[in-house]
């Protein structure tokens, strides 16, 4: 009886065996996007050993009284210096000396090489997020990140003061009718961050069409579905703090007319803010 009652045991074991066999691995429910995993050795690695280095440089170029002191701390300081004067210039920035708060930093793989992406808070309301690159074993602020550089005005530009054409970082929303989303192009809506409050934007602009299926909208569509599972370009986590169902582009913009004012993409620089050089892609 008992080698009986063991032999029955082992049957059962072996069809409850074959039976999890057939079933396979559970089926990811609808909707179901994978996760990214979590920062790898060296990302860590490359985090601990020069991140130090990075908040030395943030804290010394925020506290720097002018565009010569600050440069010191930024990539390409021989050829930046010449913007930062004359940002600076256009927009006086006070030196900061207080508390500056760690929110997160996250090493992302661009085009160029790895870089370290950080988002601070300062005082009780404002935010600021720095990128650094190396740079002759150094690592530097991507300054035009910083200060989300652009060639004129955003809000002089789009009242028609200054120049035709410009580049500019931008914020950008998909604007869709009742109708639901439009099948032949993507209508944009541009608009810049309030300074120290990402999470704001000011000035947008009339809505601006890209066609859908060309190079540029695949790659702006792109951009959105990222945006939806929470990441930038490069799997950037900063964009945490962007206005929802935005995203960042850095973009050449026309302007056509005076009363009646039309703008147009003509080139995509890159669905981000950082000055790297990449093939622009340009509209059709």
């Amino acid at each position: 009886m008992i080698f009986v009652a063991i032999w029955m045991g082992l049957v059962a074991l072996l069809v409850v065996t074959v039976k999890r066999k057939d079933v396979g691995p559970p089926t990811p429910a609808p909707g179901y996007v994978e996760k990214t995993a979590g920062p790898t050795e060296e990302d860590q690695w490359l985090i601990n050993k020069n991140f130090s280095s990075c908040t030395s440089h943030l804290q010394e170029f925020m506290a720097a009284p002018d565009a010569a002191a600050r440069s010191l701390h930024v990539l390409r300081s021989s050829t930046t210096i010449a913007r930062m004067a004359r940002y600076y210039g256009e927009n006086p920035s006070a030196t900061y000396t207080g508390e500056m708060r760690l929110d997160s930093h996250h090493v992302i793989h661009t085009p160029v090489g790895p870089a370290i992406e950080t988002a601070w808070q300062l005082g009780e309301d404002q935010q600021i997020e720095a990128v650094f690159f190396e740079e002759a074993g150094d690592w530097k602020i991507d300054w035009d990140a910083f200060v989300r550089f652009n060639t004129e005005p955003w809000a002089l530009f789009l009242s028609a003061q200054g120049p035709v054409e410009g580049v500019f970082r931008v914020l950008a929303r998909e604007r869709i009718g009742a109708a639901g989303k439009n099948d032949e192009y993507i209508g944009l809506v541009l608009g810049v961050p309030r300074p120290g409050h990402p999470g704001e934007i000011t000035s947008p602009s009339p809505e601006i069409k890209v066609p859908r299926a060309s190079e540029m909208g695949v790659k702006i569509e792109q951009a959105f579905k990222a945006r939806e599972n929470g990441l930038g370009t490069f799997e950037s986590i900063v964009v945490k703090n962007d206005p929802a169902e935005m995203i960042r582009l850095r973009v050449r913009v026309t302007r056509e007319g005076e009363e009646e004012r039309q703008f147009k993409i003509t080139e995509l620089l890159g669905t981000h803010w950082l000055e790297i050089d990449e093939a622009a892609i340009k509209a059709e």
